[in-house]
């Protein structure tokens, strides 16, 4: 099984970090005047996070790769194809929580070229 975002090829070992902290189920509770416990309940149509994590010691890629996410940043409101290990998802950067991408050297070095290696963690959210 593969991961990629908008055709870039990711590493297969990236861990959906938040894939069961999501409930499709939005939930509200009220009380009546007469004291009665109102509850409406009702499926939520996009919003699910999806941020893909690698972590330091696993799924590094090139800058040249971080480049290429990076410049999918810069466009607002772009809707994008993920493909995690045989599904689709149509997502959006989930920038609500911090960056849409941390990046990081595996080994500080100044002025790294395109093949120096990264580790990173993409902000994603599902809209569809």
């Amino acid at each position: 099984m593969t991961i990629s975002l908008e055709g870039i090829p990711l590493p297969k070992d990236l861990e959906w970090q938040d894939e069961f902290d999501w409930n499709p189920v939005r939930q509200a509770t009220d009380r009546s005047l007469t004291g009665k416990l109102m509850i409406d309940e009702a499926i939520k149509v996009g919003g699910r996070p999806m941020t893909l994590f690698g972590g330091a010691n696993a799924c590094w890629v090139p800058r040249s790769t971080i480049t290429a996410l990076f410049a999918l940043t810069e466009t607002p409101g772009l809707e994008m194809t993920l493909s995690y290990h045989g599904t689709d998802h149509t997502v959006i950067w989930n920038r609500e929580n911090g960056p849409p991408i941390d990046a990081n050297q595996v080994t500080r070095i100044m002025n790294p070229g395109p093949n120096h290696k990264y580790y990173f963690t993409l902000r994603l959210m599902e809209v569809a």
